[in-house]
């Protein structure tokens, strides 16, 4: 009697690569929603230092700015934007925040 190999248990190159990509495209998912963009100062700090760094790159813009947040905890923020526009905006709001002493 010759032997059957049992082939319910393989499964397919094509078929391993579509659960790849559902897999994937889940994790891309969740990690969108758990990533939440700051694209204000005053989304992290309600006072500022009274001096900040920007950093030029390839792809645009970050600001680095710390000082103080709601529970007077000391903090720093880094804010990547995209254009010149964006990156005066933050500028702009950085010095018309409080100041920390």
């Amino acid at each position: 009697m010759a032997r059957k190999k049992k082939t319910d248990n393989l499964v397919s190159e094509q078929d391993l690569i579509e659960e790849l990509d559902k897999l994937t495209l889940e994790y891309e998912k969740m990690a969108i929603v758990k990533r939440k963009t700051v694209s204000s100062i005053s989304d992290k700090l309600t006072k500022v230092n009274e001096s900040f760094t920007v950093y030029m790159y390839d792809n645009g813009y970050m600001i680095e700015v710390s000082g103080r947040d709601s529970e007077n905890d000391y903090k720093t923020v880094k804010i990547m934007v995209s254009n010149l526009e964006q990156l005066v905006a933050l500028v702009q709001e950085a010095t018309e925040m409080d100041r920390d002493d």
